[in-house]
């Protein structure tokens, strides 16, 4: 690991260990390279399949083990412990990998080893993470047009059909978004209005859920999949208007899809943001 930043999401206090550089060493990490337990909701038949769930679910230890070895160390250790200062949120853990990956999750310190000495401080962090997953630093946003189905014949239609005719060729407008890591991750989906009867499919993998709900063209809808929530205009849950299951993004392009029934107009949008997901460096 080149470097990691701890931050503390509450006032953005942060402290950067890195690889033997700027007063710090950085010696040993732990439970970076590929998660020990992971979330499941599969359904497994038999007398042990509960047993199989729960050992699949559960949280991501992290450790890192280093030293302070500055000129002066005093100063370092007090940034370091604004950092993990227990007042606050669960931290954000900012990491570099030696093949120059930009990745990032969020932890719960559970234990800190730091003892006041005179000279080289050593210190040993350990943490556990809510998600076994690893996001991409960068956040993914993309705005999504309209899927379009255009062609098919008119009603009445002489009889017999001509099947292999051009106008019987319809035109599919899609939109690819890609997933560069090794893990599905979760998506959040942000619908402005106007309209009604949204639907939000992934034509790769045939799954796809569905808004019904009245939008006015002033109107937001955020869908955090990874919460599980549906929230208008930043205030009021309307989870009871999705029908049909909330999707993830799998590895690789993804075809995105976005209906609406009725009352859109040039204004009506879909916006896509998503981080890259990795179960380990």
């Amino acid at each position: 690991m080149k470097q990691i930043t701890i931050v503390e999401q509450l006032d953005n206090n942060q402290f950067t260990l890195y690889d033997n550089k700027l007063g710090s060493i950085l010696r040993e990490f732990s439970g970076f390279e590929y998660p020990t337990v992971q979330e499941s909701i599969d359904d497994v038949a038999g007398p042990y399949g509960s047993v199989y769930i729960t050992s699949k679910y559960g949280r991501r230890p992290l450790s890192v083990l280093g030293d302070i070895v500055t000129a002066d160390p005093y100063a370092m250790r007090r940034q370091l412990q604004k950092a993990l200062r227990q007042t606050g949120t669960i931290k954000l853990l900012k990491f570099t990998t030696y093949d120059d990956l930009n990745l990032q999750c969020e932890a719960e310190v559970v234990k800190v080893r730091m003892p006041y000495t005179h000279t080289v401080h050593t210190f040993l962090i350990e943490f556990v993470a809510p998600d076994w997953r690893f996001y991409s630093q960068d956040l993914v946003s993309q705005d999504v047009g309209l899927t379009i189905i255009r062609g098919g014949f008119a009603i009445p239609t002489a009889i017999p059909i001509s099947f292999m005719s051009p106008s019987s060729e319809s035109t599919l407008v899609n939109n690819i978004i890609t997933n560069m890591g090794n893990e599905i991750t979760d998506p959040v989906f942000t619908i402005h209005g106007p309209g009604n009867g949204f639907t939000i499919g992934n034509g790769t993998t045939e799954e796809q859920f569905v808004l019904d709900y009245l939008l006015g063209a002033d109107d937001v809808v955020v869908i955090d999949v990874k919460r599980r929530t549906v929230v208008l205009n930043g205030v009021t849950n309307i989870y009871s208007a999705i029908d049909g299951d909330f999707w993830s993004i799998p590895l690789g392009e993804s075809d995105l899809r976005f209906l609406v029934d009725e009352g859109l107009t040039m204004n009506t949008n879909l916006n896509v943001a998503f981080r890259h997901a990795y179960a380990g460096i």
